[in-house]
């Protein structure tokens, strides 16, 4: 079936002669439209918040620094959080709603950068964290090309590399738009959260080929990785849903379940839960056990959980079970229908996976058994990959803020694979008597939210 929306073969031959440096000249191409609408706003819209941050002057200078002039307008809305948190470490108790990794990792930079130039304080964290945001952005592409390529087999109706290329293009253009160019976590957490993916996919791979020793390595080493996730930002948790769902499936569905094999599953959970606890340790010590006997410990510090994130979360952005449901809120909830559809709907689909069973293909003599076997996993693997996606949406939609899923969804894999598929498949629906290309609508709209968002996000301006 051809369309004048899909490229035509010689144009795919092109492109994927040199897939990856395609996606690095796509990226280039992209960045650079945003940072133009970014200079070209008009200014700090009606906060100016982004102006308590800015450097002092020097003694020969009374302008601002080159660097501030030039990404100033990067930083606003959390950005502000990331920026100063780096610069002089945590002091107040609502900052640690934020990412503990991200800002020890924007910190370990930005003096890296102040040691190496001339560069003052605030100028080095505001650089390296537009720096970081890009190029974690440019990394979690090339990550989902290698993620893409793995669980291939699982849409084995369409070519592998025009799927990997369209998954990792459509990640480019993320409707999250200017929050993965300006100092935020949510292009550091896509990296990590699809190498966790990645690295999981890949143990399960091993073990289907009883390659044991390397599988269970490769477990325990995603429970790390998923874990640094988790610092970065906290609904990295969601993924530890694939050890609970990897041990239930060891316990009932084999024969003789191996010790060793479960061990590695249950560490693996052990070892992201620790990396995600860390932060909270940290802040119940400063905040629950070296305190002065003048000062009064914090409420939550009693709590039966004594977490700090979800103390912060409920009681300074009244974070909680249908708080967000107000009529005034109504504007976000409409923002945010697109994204929670998508993921929704992408979710549902994927754990139908409404293709021929590989057993069907081995029937028909299309595939090999080994062939038969490799779809059968990596369809089970990429259904697996749905949970923490709908656990997100779900939330998002029930205890978020609401239209923060339009960000949060870019370090999620699945929606990209099932829009993908649509894409290449040519997929329409009949509606008022015309055909209309539902993957056609979502790319558009994806272009057309980020593009507008960059430019509202540079001047102040909602939605965050």
């Amino acid at each position: 079936m051809s369309d004048s929306r899909v490229p035509t073969w010689t144009a795919w031959t092109q492109i994927l002669n040199r897939p990856k440096l395609s996606l690095i000249l796509c990226f280039t191409l992209w960045k650079t439209l945003l940072f133009t609408i970014t200079l070209a706003s008009p200014g700090p819209g009606y906060d100016s918040s982004t102006t308590l941050l800015k450097p002092s002057p020097t003694h020969d200078t009374k302008d601002p620094t080159k660097i501030w002039s030039l990404l100033s307008k990067f930083v606003r809305w959390d950005a502000i959080y990331y920026v100063q948190i780096a610069h002089r470490g945590f002091v107040f108790e609502q900052e640690w709603a934020f990412g503990w990794g991200f800002t020890k990792l924007l910190a370990f930079f930005a003096r890296g950068l102040e040691y190496a130039g001339e560069l003052g304080p605030i100028d080095a964290e505001i650089l390296a964290g537009v720096g970081l945001a890009h190029g974690f952005h440019l990394l979690s592409c090339l990550m989902l090309y290698q993620l893409s390529w793995a669980i291939c087999p699982a849409f084995s109706h369409l070519n592998p590399a025009q799927f990997s290329f369209l998954a990792a293009g459509l990640h480019i253009i993320s409707p999250a738009g200017m929050f993965l160019s300006a100092p935020y976590s949510e292009s550091s957490f896509s990296f990590f959260n699809f190498l966790g993916f990645y690295i999981f996919a890949e143990s399960l791979k091993d073990h289907s080929k009883t390659r044991t020793v390397k599988s269970e390595f490769l477990m325990l080493l995603s429970g790390i990785i998923f874990g640094v996730a988790t610092t970065i930002r906290g609904n990295g948790l969601f993924s530890g849903l694939l050890y609970g769902l990897e041990g239930v499936k060891e316990l009932t569905e084999s024969t003789n379940p191996r010790f060793r094999r479960l061990s590695s599953i249950v560490l693996g959970g052990c070892l992201m839960a620790f990396c995600a606890l860390l932060p909270h340790f940290l802040a119940y010590s400063d905040f629950c056990v070296n305190v002065d006997r003048s000062e009064q410990r914090r409420p939550w510090c009693s709590n039966q959980i004594p977490s700090i994130y979800a103390w912060v979360q409920s009681h300074y952005w009244h974070v909680g079970f249908l708080k967000y449901w107000t009529l005034s809120n109504l504007p976000l909830f409409l923002l945010a229908a697109p994204m929670l559809l998508i993921l929704s709907f992408s979710s549902l689909e994927i754990w139908a996976l409404n293709m021929e069973s590989a057993s069907n293909h081995r029937r028909s003599g299309k595939y090999s058994v080994e062939t038969g076997r490799a779809v059968k996993y990596s369809r089970g693997i990429v259904q697996r990959l749905a949970v923490p996606q709908m656990v997100l949406a779900i939330l998002a939609l029930t205890t978020y803020h609401v239209q923060i899923i339009t960000r949060l969804s870019s370090g999620y894999p699945v929606w990209y694979w099932w829009l993908s598929s649509m894409i290449l498949d040519c997929r329409e629906i009949e509606f008022l008597g015309e055909k209309w290309s539902v993957a056609e609508g979502i790319s558009k709209w994806m272009v057309v939210y980020a593009l507008i968002q960059g430019g509202l996000f540079a001047s102040f301006l909602p939605p965050a």
